[in-house]
């Protein structure tokens, strides 16, 4: 099973940053216990999907290292505030979707971002993710944070024709919960905090390169 020191040059290579970079962020959590620990060599604790989804969600939401932490547990607890396929299209739009195929009808109902991610990993690991993309004809996920406004994403498009232009398949929206945090944030002059918004986004590479680190 693949242990921290797989899953670090993997997440490294592929993504791709330094590797140093990428091990002092582990580190952090790790720590705190947001990453599996366990002896050292073969005794080392195996990779889990919320293992490779907190180091990712790290790298993707932390404007510095020592941000890590709290961004992991900031992110991972954005709610799943909209989720938009065919089956929830108005009428007379459901032919501007394409099909949600089967094997990922439990994305519909995930509570929350970390859920997502985890979840998307584990299908990976499990090639139920593979099946479900052979089924959209030139796939297209992207999973994008966006750290000022703590909101997040998860897109999934393709073409029925690879000709036609490409049509959305899964559209999932998340965002902080309602509270003051939130109302703070949203009513926030934007240009109080610079004209610039900090997004970091990976494709379905990097989650299937994940799932299939895990499963050997």
């Amino acid at each position: 099973m693949a242990k921290l020191s797989d899953l670090i040059p993997t997440l490294a290579r592929i993504l791709p940053m330094p590797e140093q970079t990428v091990a002092v962020i582990a580190r952090a959590l790790r720590q705190e216990r947001l990453i599996s620990t366990g002896g050292r060599g073969p005794g080392a604790a195996d990779m889990t999907p919320d293992d490779c989804a907190n180091l990712l969600l790290a790298i993707m939401a932390a404007d510095q290292v020592k941000d890590a932490v709290d961004a992991v547990h900031r992110f991972r607890s954005l709610t799943m505030e909209a989720v938009h396929c065919r089956d929830s299209a108005a009428d007379g739009e459901e032919h501007d979707w394409l099909p949600l195929p089967p094997a990922m009808r439990s994305l519909l109902v995930v509570r929350d971002f970390g859920e997502m991610l985890s979840g998307l990993i584990a299908a990976a690991r499990d090639e139920v993710l593979h099946k479900a993309l052979d089924g959209v004809a030139l796939p297209f996920m992207k999973i994008e944070v966006e750290r000022r406004f703590q909101t997040a994403t998860v897109s999934l498009s393709g073409s029925s024709d690879p000709a036609a232009p490409p049509q959305p398949v899964l559209i999932a929206s998340f965002h902080i919960p309602e509270g003051p945090e939130r109302e703070r944030i949203e009513q926030e002059d934007f240009a109080a905090g610079g004209d610039a918004m900090i997004t970091f986004a990976i494709g379905q590479r990097t989650i299937i390169a994940l799932g299939a680190l895990i499963r050997s």
